[in-house]
């Protein structure tokens, strides 16, 4: 088993992890940090992380608080507090040899960038090997739109199945 671990606010990270697991295929999971267990992680070959970025690295208590009192569109979609934060996720996480690779979901532009740097960072650390460089999904900054994975821009989902299919391809080169 592989999984896509992930921590998602308004759907559009969630969406990019499903795509990814989509596209690698075989009994790959896409997890929220909440339903990634340390024993569900602990079994997988590959793992690969994402969230959104937030102040060029990932949310912070303080930017999920603030994402709390802005709810997206005209409808106010809340965004969902529910699972656990990418970073406190990665500082649990226990180390062991294992594949892994980082993602991101991010606007366009300098500020636009680190999240997922900073999830390649904390897995190197944990003692996992990267398949690939940290990856960017774009999304829009704003949406009137009051569904999950509103904000994601176009192609992006097919972008992100064929992500998951290269780091198949590394994996099993690396085997």
């Amino acid at each position: 088993m592989d999984v896509v671990v992930y921590e998602s606010l308004y759907g559009n990270t969630a969406a990019v992890a499903r795509a990814i697991a989509e596209g690698m295929g075989g009994d790959t999971r896409a997890l929220s940090t909440g339903e990634a267990t340390p024993e569900l992680v602990d079994q997988a070959r590959i793992v690969v992380a994402g969230a959104p970025v937030h102040g060029m690295s990932l949310p912070s208590e303080r930017s999920r608080a603030s994402a709390a009192v802005k709810p997206q569109g005209e409808g106010h979609l809340a965004a969902d507090l529910d699972h656990p934060s990418m970073r406190s996720w990665l500082a649990a996480m226990e180390r062991g040899p294992r594949l892994a690779a980082a993602f991101d979901t991010r606007i366009r532009g300098p500020l636009g960038h680190g999240g997922a740097t900073a999830i390649a960072r904390a897995l190197e650390a944990a003692g996992l090997t990267l398949l690939d460089e940290p990856r960017g999904f774009t999304v829009h900054l704003h949406t009137t739109a009051s569904t999950p994975a509103a904000l994601l821009t176009e192609g992006q989902l097919d972008l992100a199945r064929g992500w998951g299919q290269h780091l198949r391809a590394c994996a099993d080169a690396a085997a």
